[in-house]
């Protein structure tokens, strides 16, 4: 998610390893408010289908091996095995779709085509199974291949959808503890951790573009550290809010609404204590932003003057007065003075990230 087309991302522990905050920042969509992990079961959808796809897969396993033994044995017992395996599949197949946690498969399975693909391959073991037998005449190593097709297909199709499709989902309810999202913070607490990602959005750019020229190594591991911090006091702080607004509905006292009042001022005060910690990180951020607009005004401006030259010798070679050197010496002292605007503002934005950095009173 973008922090410039709405609500904050997700804000991961930085004290995660850098492989599991990278496969959770991936996949937004799996990372759950805390309250909604509290209210999992026991034995959450996520295990059902691990275990679900593990079993379906050794069916199909144990399918794939036997069927030849069964068919020679008894062709009744073949076809009547046959149904009850078909049965399995198509009934696994649908009700992985609809587990209470939420559909636990592939972003494309929840389109209109990639339903149809779904439905049509958990009812489809049958009829492939039924097509091998026109592989009959076919030499003995592609009628073996096409026999143990589908249920090596069909055991894979289910490992992969208990196992690896839902992994994200599993990690997420791993590390539950170790990230926050917009839901936990409220709307006050979204809105200013929305402050600080757009700082910690503005340095990076600005490391990727600046290059050497402007070092924020130790302002970003700062300010990742920082929004972890304020996040995780926003995130106890909305919980007393709601605590508050609950006891303040059910008071029965003057006096109790007495203590419930300076409470609300204490809330109060905490809440203006972070938005000022947050105002001086985004005054860091606006000195960031201030040094990339310099530095794209520049780029425009070498790229103008680049451009001016060719004009000159262009105008040189189709006029004899050569009078346009005043406007290419124009175009030159707006480079420069553009680049030392630049330079000033880029060492203003690294004093500002000193500055964040150093240490309170």
């Amino acid at each position: 998610m973008s922090t410039m087309g709405g609500g904050p991302r997700p804000v991961l522990d930085p004290a995660l390893p850098p492989r599991i905050a990278r496969t959770l920042g991936k996949r937004p969509s799996a990372l759950l408010p805390r309250r909604a992990w509290a209210e999992q079961s026991r034995f959450p959808d996520r295990t059902r289908v691990m275990v679900a796809g593990a079993a379906v897969a050794a069916l199909n396993t144990a399918w794939m091996l036997g069927s030849g033994p069964l068919l020679w044995w008894s062709a009744p017992l073949y076809f009547l095995g046959l149904l009850a395996q078909a049965a399995v599949v198509g009934v696994a197949g649908f009700a992985a779709t609809r587990v209470r946690f939420r559909p636990l498969l592939p972003p494309w399975s929840s389109t209109g085509a990639g339903r149809r693909l779904w439905r049509a391959l958990s009812l489809g073991f049958a009829p492939a199974t039924l097509v091998t037998w026109f592989l009959f005449p076919a030499p003995d190593w592609v009628f073996t291949v096409g026999w143990y097709a589908p249920g090596a297909l069909y055991a894979a199709v289910a490992l992969w959808t208990g196992w690896w499709g839902p992994r994200g989902d599993r990690l997420a309810a791993a590390h539950a503890d170790r990230y926050l999202v917009a839901a936990d913070l409220g709307r006050y607490g979204s809105e200013l951790i929305l402050r600080v990602q757009r700082t910690v959005d503005a340095v990076e750019e600005a490391e990727r573009r600046l290059g050497d020229s402007f070092d924020s190594a130790r302002s970003l591991a700062v300010l990742r550290d920082e929004e972890w911090r304020i996040a995780s006091v926003l995130y106890h702080h909305d919980r007393i809010r709601e605590e508050h607004r609950a006891d303040s509905r059910a008071a029965v006292s003057d006096r109790v609404r007495a203590l419930l009042n300076r409470q609300h001022e204490r809330q109060e005060a905490a809440y203006r204590g972070l938005a000022a910690q947050v105002d001086a990180i985004r005054g860091y951020g606006v000195a960031v932003e201030e040094a990339l607009r310099a530095h794209t005004e520049w780029e425009q401006l070498e790229r103008a003057e680049a451009r001016g030259a060719r004009l000159a010798e262009l105008l040189a070679r189709s006029t004899s007065d050569g009078g346009n050197g005043e406007l290419l010496r124009d175009e030159v002292l707006g480079a420069r003075a553009a680049k030392e605007a630049r330079d000033e503002l880029i060492g203003r934005a690294l004093e500002a990230g000193r500055f964040l950095g150093a240490p309170g009173p």
